[in-house]
């Protein structure tokens, strides 16, 4: 089967058609999107911008905040400053003036320490000399007890013998007045 010269003609008019309607859409689509892309393009700035915007006002507030207190911070460290610089001047006369009174106590006191030391050395003999007598008493009076002890076991004994011969006279008696009776009894 031939074809005709017209007829490819036409077929190819048709195909170049067809593909041109089809390019054509994709075309349409091709800006459809651009444009939707365009579009979320130009939002994304404009929120981006604003953002910017809030940022930026943000930050001036801050570094307007910070301004104010450094420039409070900085009056807050110059008065320290001067409080320290007054602080240091009265400790510098203060040490002045007790090392002046050190220099004072030593020269009224040093006679007085010294006549204190000499008062502490003969008080500690006096103390070791009261030791002595105190031991020499201690041992004194150790004696005297037990010599008291011993006069006291003394005179227990003492009494107990007397107890005793009291108590053998008792039965001697009763002894003989058991005896008389046993011989009254035999008569």
């Amino acid at each position: 089967m031939i074809i005709s010269p017209m007829k490819i003609i036409f077929l190819w008019q048709m195909r170049c058609h067809i593909k041109c309607q089809s390019l054509k859409e994709e075309l349409k689509d091709a800006d459809d999107r651009l444009i939707g892309l365009e579009d979320n393009h130009r939002k994304a700035i404009e929120h981006l911008l604003q953002e910017s915007e809030l940022k930026i006002h943000d930050l001036e507030r801050q570094l307007s905040c910070s301004l104010l207190q450094q420039a409070a911070d900085k009056t807050l460290i110059n008065q320290l400053q001067q409080d320290l610089a007054a602080h240091r001047t009265q400790i510098d006369i203060l040490k002045t003036n007790l090392e002046q009174s050190a220099a004072g106590f030593d020269k009224k006191y040093h006679q007085e320490i010294h006549d204190l030391k000499d008062w502490i050395l003969v008080e500690q003999e006096e103390k070791k000399e009261l030791q002595k007598k105190l031991q020499n008493a201690e041992c004194e009076l150790l004696n005297l007890k037990t010599k008291q002890a011993e006069e006291q076991k003394e005179s227990i004994s003492i009494r107990h013998i007397e107890t005793l011969k009291q108590k053998i006279m008792k039965l001697r008696k009763e002894n003989e007045s058991l005896k008389r009776q046993l011989h009254v009894s035999e008569l």
